[in-house]
């Protein structure tokens, strides 16, 4: 079995260029095609040594699109190919305005399971959420690429915390939506 570059990033292995904006589609393609090359099922009848392979690739490529399609690790990782030392995924912004607009987001979204119009509000503020995540993605594209490396781990740190309640509300509008 051909292999490709186990040295390669991620972006090497699905033939991106190495930016934070990718196309999901094309991501996805490539991630079937690779699939398709080295999924376990396609080399049950090789060598010991060739399935082995082919679990180790297909775990690869997994990782490699779970990282890809996720913008805040995707931001992550674009930084750590850069050589930039990241601090662990706890770590919090200093950024009071936003941490106190953090907490009235995730107060609205914990509201929306009280009262009247509950799926209606989630979907207020989801679209709020997607605006700021969209604002953040911009803000963290602009700092890499100008080399504001503290800049842009700042932007991506707050890229998580908008995800983390876009998840919460995510599992609130899924509750809401059973009712």
């Amino acid at each position: 079995m051909q292999s490709p570059e186990l040295s390669q990033n991620y972006f090497e292995l699905f033939g991106l260029n190495l930016v934070f904006e990718i196309d999901p589609a094309e991501l996805h393609a490539q991630q079937q095609r690779l699939q398709a090359t080295y999924h376990p099922d396609r080399h049950v009848g090789s060598s010991d040594q060739d399935r082995r392979l082919s679990v180790q690739m297909a775990s690869w490529v997994n990782q490699a699109y779970e990282t890809l399609r996720d913008p805040v690790k995707r931001s992550r990782y674009l930084l750590e190919i850069h050589g930039v030392s990241l601090p662990d995924d706890s770590a919090t912004t200093s950024d009071t305005t936003f941490l106190m607009e953090q907490i009235e987001l995730r107060e609205a979204v914990e509201d929306c399971r009280h009262g009247d119009n509950g799926l209606q509000r989630s979907e207020a503020i989801e679209a709020r959420l997607k605006q700021r995540a969209d604002e953040l993605a911009r803000d963290f594209v602009e700092h890499f690429a100008a080399g504001r490396f503290d800049a842009a781990i700042e932007s991506s740190r707050k890229m998580q915390f908008v995800q983390r309640i876009q998840q919460q509300l995510a599992e609130i509008q899924f509750e809401l939506e059973d009712i």
